[in-house]
């Protein structure tokens, strides 16, 4: 038994192993993001590497098929190029460009099919052919520098990986077109041009879509996510209290359950005046970077207003781990090494209540209830002057922040 190499079986198959990754890759992140633009390259690729196998093995390497994907492929990437280039509305130029492109792939794939493929008895290019190839490939061209024009100012970064692959895709073709480059199998061209427009594609379509799905998902969670902090909003804080308080609280003795901490920086006005209005986005994100090191990865994080947070904390085991949460709270925001404001103090005020209640809330019973706690700020108790942290217990605080239709 011997081991024959053949290069040209093994840089081919090198060749449709990275057609067949972009491909697989394509079919992942179409799928994974809903990215149409991925699908029409996992189709294109499919279909060409298809025709390719049936030409090499069915057809016994006939010169039509590999004609015909040289016209077709720069076609096909030109169509995708106008598409995503294109404005909000198409004028009648637009249209015009686009027919007269569409016309002329039609046209040449029509004379390749009647006329053997543009090739004489010798097997060499007429001088029809030639001459109709770079008429076509001047119409691609035209049309991608006038495409490539409007879309400098507009199209994303990723225009320049598009741009680049349907540049050199329309550059092999040409040459293999107008035979001024030549293979010794018929199937070479069409292979290097793949590998030449697919890759390239690949990365600008990722990168498009990438930046698609961040502004979907921005939009998606500009009900449920504060764009400055990154912390939950107030109405995703109403919606988890709606949500624990609806289950029974039945904790045994000595274990805390869940709890609501609202925490304020009780110096917030004066390090406005002392550092400028200018600063308070920064001290906004600050006293959030602070907060979110302090508590556990399952604990939420809400932004309320102003220098007023909350944080829910669910299956604290005891008193004691409420007691050690709320210090590390206010620990956190004694913290000067900080390399946004670093010497800034924040003085963090927070009050504790155990969220036991013994009927659910409501939203408008949610909303009222969380507005009556967060006014105990404004009353804090002359005992507590120098106390960083309220611990509010059911019967102390029963009659303060009762809201009718509730019991606390």
């Amino acid at each position: 038994m011997y081991f024959v190499f053949n290069p040209d079986s093994f840089v081919l198959g090198l060749a449709f192993g990275v057609l067949g990754l972009v491909l697989l890759l394509s079919l992942v992140v179409s799928t994974a993001y809903n990215e149409r633009t991925l699908l029409f390259l996992a189709a294109y690729l499919s279909v060409a590497v298809g025709l390719l196998w049936v030409n090499a093995y069915q057809l016994r390497g006939a010169s039509l098929i590999p004609r015909l994907l040289l016209v077709l492929g720069p076609a096909l990437v030109s169509s995708l190029l106008m598409w995503l280039f294109r404005k909000r509305t198409t004028g009648i130029f637009d249209k015009l460009v686009i027919l007269v492109v569409i016309s002329a792939s039609l046209g040449l794939l029509g004379f390749y099919g009647a006329n053997n493929a543009g090739l004489n008895a010798e097997g060499r290019v007429t001088t029809w052919a030639i001459w109709l190839g770079l008429a076509w490939s001047a119409l691609l061209g035209a049309g991608f520098v006038y495409r490539s024009i409007q879309a400098l100012e507009t199209a994303g970064p990723w225009k320049w990986w598009l741009m680049l692959g349907h540049a050199a895709g329309l550059m092999v073709a040409l040459l293999f077109l107008t035979d001024v480059g030549r293979a010794g199998a018929a199937h070479w061209p069409v292979v290097l041009m793949l590998l030449v427009q697919a890759p390239p594609i690949y990365l600008a379509l990722v990168w498009r879509s990438r930046l698609l799905n961040e502004i979907r998902l921005r939009s998606a969670a500009a009900d449920v996510i504060d764009p400055l902090t990154g912390l939950a909003t107030a109405s995703v804080l109403v919606e988890r209290l709606m949500r624990v308080t609806a289950r029974v609280q039945s904790a045994k003795p000595g274990v805390a359950g869940d709890v609501i901490f609202l925490i304020q920086v009780q110096n917030w006005n004066g390090l406005l005046n002392e550092l400028g209005p200018e600063f308070n986005e920064k001290l906004l994100l600050e006293a959030a970077l602070r907060l979110r090191r302090a508590i556990g990865d399952n604990d939420l994080a809400v932004r309320i207003s102003g220098g007023r947070f909350a944080v829910v904390a669910q299956g604290l085991a005891n008193q004691g781990e409420v007691t050690t949460l709320s210090t590390r709270m206010v620990v956190s925001g004694l913290r000067i090494d900080s390399p946004q404001l670093p010497g800034i103090e924040f003085q963090f005020r927070v009050i504790v209540r155990n969220l036991r209640l013994a009927k659910p809330l409501t939203l408008p019973a949610a909303e009222a209830w969380l507005a009556a706690l967060a006014d105990h700020f404004n009353n804090w108790p002359s005992s507590h002057r120098t106390r960083s942290i309220w611990v509010l217990e059911d019967s102390a605080d029963q009659s303060a922040i009762f809201v009718p239709g509730t019991s606390i």
